[in-house]
């Protein structure tokens, strides 16, 4: 019997992020946990409190985040996300 070593390949996913289409339907799967939501919130204000919160952190529960995969349409809907710092909205850049 004779053992071989393959290094193993490392595959770089192509990822791009586009406006979705416009007839693009997003799924509304009913939620695992109900009390996720208050959980979020519940988290964000005790990080407040504590004075962990910085204007230039990201913080934000109850959406989705969409990215094309490899020419796939990748959704995900985090139950909580933390960025720990964010650049500025420009002036005069529309918010919504």
């Amino acid at each position: 019997m004779t053992a071989t070593l393959s290094t193993p390949t490392t595959v770089i996913p192509k990822i791009q992020w586009e406006k979705l289409p416009a007839d693009f339907i997003l799924p509304d799967d009913p939620v695992e946990n109900i009390y996720q939501p208050i959980q979020a919130a519940a988290l964000r204000e005790i990080l407040d409190l504590a004075g962990f919160v910085t204007p230039d952190m990201l913080i934000g529960s109850n959406l989705g985040i969409c990215a094309t995969v490899n020419n796939k349409i990748v959704v995900k809907a985090p139950d909580w996300f933390y960025i720990p710092s964010v650049f500025p909205v420009e002036p005069g850049v529309n918010q919504f």
